[in-house]
């Protein structure tokens, strides 16, 4: 491996491979111009490893891998500091030499970098760059959350990002997608139909009839007509998001279903036997620590499957009005 300086915090970087594996002339409307991993060893940041090598042999872009030595080491001596930074080296070249034996024809490089973990991975992130985590939650004991790094990780980025917990994945068929009437939901569909495409499996999309609001009936008559109107304006819903999806991807195959429980549970449960799970969460104005919506938190606090939360396009301004940028083909 060959060492280089990169970025103005000066990370160390290890190697490159150049040209990408081209596995096929059909590249979805996604764009993605690069992938990074956080590692630290683990066993869940192998599976985030295992993962991106696989989703870059379907669609090329260089690959990153990058080791955070938390910030918090400055407290003790200079040389307990430096033996932190080799270790971290060392740790960094073995999640490196592993990526290695996988990424055959993959461009792969890593970074070494100081400071707050979740912060400086989401300052990797843009619109084009997919960030990939690993993680040791599941959602086997649903409801006993405590707490997770992803939900501050999903919340500070830009761009999409994938939660890759350590399941097994050969037996998981199909991606699976929440919808709802937001600019982050369409972002969402339209990644999740791309990755069907690549992935060349079954897509389903999936809308929730539940409402928050609290109805008042005097018969069962009145609360199943109710029940019967909200779940014909979620079919409605996802007749939209079907026509979306099916003009973006035209030759993969599209299932639809309506859940009358609440979205976050119920995709979870869904996703067990899934490839992927897509959600979408409304980008704010300003990235605030705990603001991700309530279907994104609870479905990445009781993760099940491979899990990638996908923020609406950001605005741009252009002299005195608003354009989404990209809507219909970035994805972010």
């Amino acid at each position: 491996m060959t060492g280089e300086a990169v970025g103005p915090a000066g990370p160390t970087a290890y190697g490159a491979r150049a040209d990408p594996l081209r596995l096929s002339s059909e590249v979805p409307r996604m764009r993605i111009r690069r992938y990074v991993v956080g590692v630290d060893g683990s066993v869940p940041a192998r599976a985030a490893v295992r993962w991106t090598i696989a989703m870059a042999r379907r669609l090329p872009a260089p690959v990153t891998l990058v080791h955070i030595a938390d910030d918090e080491w400055g407290a003790v001596g200079s040389q307990l500091i430096d033996e932190v930074d080799e270790n971290a080296k060392q740790l960094l070249a073995d999640d490196f030499e592993y990526a290695r034996t996988l990424g055959d024809g993959v461009t792969l490089r890593a970074e070494l970098r100081r400071g707050s973990p979740m912060a400086e991975l989401a300052g990797c992130s843009d619109e084009e760059t997919l960030l990939v985590v690993g993680t040791h939650k599941t959602g086997f004991h649903y409801g006993r959350a405590y707490g997770s790094r992803s939900l501050q990780l999903a919340n500070l980025a830009l761009g999409p990002v994938a939660i890759i917990p350590e399941v097994a994945s050969r037996m998981r068929r199909g991606v699976i997608v929440g919808v709802d009437d937001t600019p982050a939901g369409r972002s969402a569909v339209d990644f999740a139909a791309d990755l069907a495409g690549l992935r060349k499996c079954e897509l389903m999309l999936v809308r929730s009839s539940e409402s928050r609001v609290r109805f008042t009936v005097d018969t069962d008559d009145d609360m199943s007509d109710w029940l019967l109107r909200r779940d014909d304006d979620a079919r409605a819903a996802l007749v939209t998001a079907v026509t979306r999806a099916r003009e973006r991807q035209p030759d993969i195959t599209i299932r639809s279903r309506v859940v009358r429980r609440p979205a976050g549970s119920a995709l979870t449960e869904l996703a067990r036997s899934a490839e992927l799970l897509v959600i979408g969460d409304s980008r704010r104005a300003e990235a605030e620590l705990g603001s991700l919506g309530a279907v994104a938190y609870d479905v990445l606090l009781n993760l099940s499957s491979p899990t990638v939360v996908v923020h609406a396009p950001i605005p741009v301004a252009h002299g005195g009005h608003t354009d989404v940028k990209g809507e219909s083909d970035v994805i972010g």
